[in-house]
């Protein structure tokens, strides 16, 4: 934690599954023991190849419904804020920061972007998905998901990205974080989540929790990688106190103090609209760790 370029890192990130209709149930829903989802199978490692914002395209954006609400234009429910439609059609999307994203990159911030994939390249920013128990990638009654980060230094391609197939070593600075009992249906896994984030701007490296989050996982069927997206709620005035700590510029700084309230779209637990949501779309490889049973870090001699 804390090198110098991370923009996203699990914190403690607490992953729990939750019921999702045909994508998330608990293992006794077909009779299996939780602790035995993991038994019996190999372990599958995916390692963010490519991690980007969500954008907002015509009111079309990756991302989840977070608030279990459909809010259309001119609606007071979901904070008063339009919802948008994902690619496949679903309603309700919350991803409200897809809307800040163009004044920022009018700014300093013009970066933000292209720094996610800066620190992937690098080797800073290496987040991994281990399904453990995984018997089929396009249906699996009961696997264990471990979301965890790696380290190491990793080869490039001829196109600048990760070569898939390479091994690492876990990060021992972060802890992973398990969901138990998730159903893979139709190559697509879906499991709550709430996570940590280091997000760069410029040169402040901010702190911050997502909480409210899932992450989704579409397993290409001949293994050659996933693609999916992680999103969540970040409390804003936790955001405003994180950029208050740093030296960003000043009018940056200004423009988000003024237009992040504004973009409010979810409840925090106090029922009150202090939250918004973001939105980032991946594309994984596979991986291995040393020592691969899907549980144990290395250690030193």
């Amino acid at each position: 934690m804390g090198r110098p370029g991370r923009l996203l890192a699990p914190l403690a990130l607490g992953l729990g599954c939750a019921q999702e209709q045909n994508s998330v149930k608990q293992a006794e829903d077909s009779g299996e023991a939780l602790e035995v989802c993991a038994a019996g199978g190999p372990t599958t490692t995916y390692v963010i190849q490519q991690l980007r914002f969500a954008r907002n395209e015509g009111g079309v954006s990756w991302g989840s419904d977070l608030d279990g609400e459909v809010t259309p234009t001119g609606s007071t429910g979901g904070c008063g804020k339009p919802d948008l439609t994902d690619p496949e059609g679903r309603p309700g999307i919350d991803n409200a920061f897809a809307g800040l994203l163009p004044a920022i990159e009018q700014t300093e911030g013009a970066a933000i972007s292209a720094l996610l994939q800066d620190s992937i390249r690098a080797g800073e920013l290496l987040l991994t998905f281990e399904l453990l128990g995984l018997d089929d990638l396009e249906n699996d009654a009961c696997i264990d998901v471990q979301f965890g980060n790696a380290s190491g230094s990793p080869l490039l391609g001829t196109d600048g990205e990760l070569l898939a197939g390479q091994s690492y070593l876990r990060d021992p600075s972060v802890a992973p974080s398990r969901a138990e009992a998730v159903v893979v249906e139709g190559g697509r896994l879906i499991f709550r989540a709430d996570f940590g984030i280091k997000l760069q701007i410029l040169t402040a490296e901010l702190d911050l929790l997502v909480t409210q989050g899932e992450a989704r996982l579409d397993l290409a069927p001949d293994g050659s990688g996933a693609t999916g997206h992680i999103t969540g709620a970040v409390h804003i005035q936790t955001m405003l106190d994180e950029i208050d700590k740093h030296g960003i510029d000043q009018g940056l700084k200004d423009l988000i103090h003024t237009v992040l309230p504004a973009i409010a779209d979810l409840k925090g637990p106090e029922g009150t609209c202090d939250h918004f949501s973001l939105a980032f779309e991946f594309d994984a490889v596979p991986a291995f760790y040393y020592l691969d049973d899907g549980l144990d870090a290395p250690t030193a001699d």
